[in-house]
């Protein structure tokens, strides 16, 4: 296994080291002839790399972050659960780790085959970013991790405090690769201008590279937490003993609590983020709202307000089994009334911010679009979605607090959560993978005809707004294959268990 895990490493670095080269190498060529597969477009095979790698990305990135902060609760709290927690997902974590790598190294190659003269503009204007920045972290971050869970049973007792500090670092490395790799992610969409005299400092610090680094650090961590709720998911479904389905009901309460904790945060980091776009250039607004992409945020509206609605009825099949809660009152209205009332508000929050103006295809024309009455337009504008996504936002904290208070009040009878809880933590996980297949996508999107907005233009076949079904089907076989290889992992995970305990 460790043969296999060096191998893997010097493969992947190689591919890397071959890339930059290559890279360098075509600069100095006056024409590149790309390469092309038949049959599949040369911007899906892309788009399928760099979603694959982002989303293994976002998994070992965020799930440090609450691995960490779990097993210093341990520590604190002298809790075993909180320390089991943690070093079973670092195994899962541990285990993809060598994934990310290789749809990294994919999706370089790529690039430099069906993209080359776009691979040298970036690679020219972030040559320290690519060769040495990202290169070193990576090698850091891959030493850190591996260090930090080889060490997981000899860092114990009175050294467990340096062991949470060995995961302390593996944060800072990873959120430190987040935000090195951020910058030529986010200069694709805000280039400084004018680029004659730019320095690599204005390349970097563009107009939407902090946005980029606050939503996707907030997105990750609840990636992770919706991650972690299908991983107790899926031990809870294998589990034989009442100790072992009482263990993985509690992981699956705290990653789905975890999950939604940052997940209310996300929608102010995407208007943020969507606020520096329009800073940058005022056409991208209706583009993305109103234009091409309008349908695009319609899906996502419904994804979003899915996945609070989940999260709610998961609150609910939770407080069934708590026992005796019945007095439990709120301005004299039993708290279970609450949470039900909230399921309606939250339905009706949806559908107010998944409410265009006018609904069309993504290539219709104008007079092709159905509008909304005149006297039903208000729901339509900024104030309604605003009024709506702060709702939503609302009740789940108010439903979380009761939930927080029944727990206190009654008796919890964990392992005894209802079955259908746990196909609600596995949709969980599968609608946040979804949505952040979909709003990547978004996010490319909005440079419309350019690679780099602006200043690279699009001249190939494949410069044009997908519809939202060619993206859908895109993002759902991304999806299923992300799903079936965690899934994977996840049952190794458990096997590899079984046979230490045997």
């Amino acid at each position: 296994m460790k043969r296999l895990r060096l191998t893997l490493f010097a493969l992947v670095f190689g591919i890397l080291g071959v890339a930059l080269s290559v890279g360098r190498g075509y600069a100095q060529v006056p024409e590149t002839i790309p390469y092309s597969f038949p049959g599949i477009e040369s911007r899906a095979l892309v788009w399928i790399a760099a979603q694959m790698h982002i989303l293994f990305a976002a998994f070992i990135l965020g799930a440090p972050i609450f691995v960490v902060i779990s097993e210093w609760i341990g520590l604190r709290k002298r809790d075993p659960r909180y320390d089991r927690l943690a070093k079973e997902v670092t195994k899962v974590t541990a285990i993809l780790y060598s994934m990310t790598a290789l749809t990294g190294g994919l999706f370089i190659l790529f690039l430099i085959g069906l993209y080359p003269t776009l691979t040298t503009f970036m690679v020219s204007h972030f040559f320290p970013v690519f060769a040495v920045a990202y290169p070193l972290l990576f090698i850091l971050e891959t030493l850190v991790l591996y260090l930090y869970w080889y060490t997981w049973d000899t860092l114990t007792g009175p050294k467990k405090g340096r062991h949470v500090a060995i995961g302390v670092l593996l944060n800072i490395v990873g959120l430190t690769t987040l935000v090195v790799i951020d910058a030529p992610t986010s200069f694709m969409n805000t280039p400084p201008h004018p680029i004659e005299t730019a320095t690599l400092w204005d390349s970097i610090y563009n107009y939407s590279w902090m946005p980029l680094n606050l939503h996707r650090t907030i997105g990750n961590i609840t990636f992770g937490g919706f991650i972690t709720g299908m991983i107790a998911a899926y031990m809870y479904m294998f589990s034989k003993t009442p100790e072992e389905k009482a263990y993985y009901d509690w992981m699956g309460f705290v990653g789905n609590l975890i999950g939604v904790g940052a997940l209310l945060f996300l929608p102010l980091a995407g208007y943020i983020l969507a606020a520096e776009f329009f800073e940058f250039d005022a056409s991208i607004g209706p583009y993305m709202m109103a234009d091409q992409l309008s349908m695009f945020f319609e899906m996502q509206g419904a994804m979003v307000g899915l996945i609070f609605t989940a999260s709610n009825l998961y609150i609910w099949l939770s407080m069934k089994r708590i026992s005796g809660i019945e007095s439990l009152k709120i301005l004299g209205i039993p708290s279970t009334a609450i949470v039900k009332v909230g399921f309606a508000v939250i339905l009706l929050g949806n559908a107010i911010w998944m409410t265009p103006h006018g609904f069309s295809a993504t290539q219709a024309t104008a007079t092709e679009a159905l509008e909304l009455p005149s006297d039903w337009g208000f729901l339509a504008l900024m104030p309604a979605k605003n009024t709506a996504a702060g709702l939503i936002v609302f009740v789940t904290i108010i439903n979380y607090i009761i939930y927080n208070r029944a727990i206190r009040r009654g008796t919890i009878q964990w392992g005894k959560i209802d079955f259908m809880s746990q196909f609600i933590l596995i949709f969980l996980a599968f609608s946040a993978i979804w949505t952040m297949g979909l709003m990547g996508a978004v996010r490319s999107l909005v440079r419309k005809y350019f690679h780099v907005y602006i200043l690279f233009p699009d001249y190939t076949p494949e410069s044009y707004t997908p519809t939202l079904r060619h993206a859908s089907i895109l993002i759902t076989a991304m999806t299923v294959a992300f799903f079936a290889i965690v899934s994977f992992a996840i049952w190794l995970s458990l096997r590899t268990g079984k046979a230490k305990e045997s």
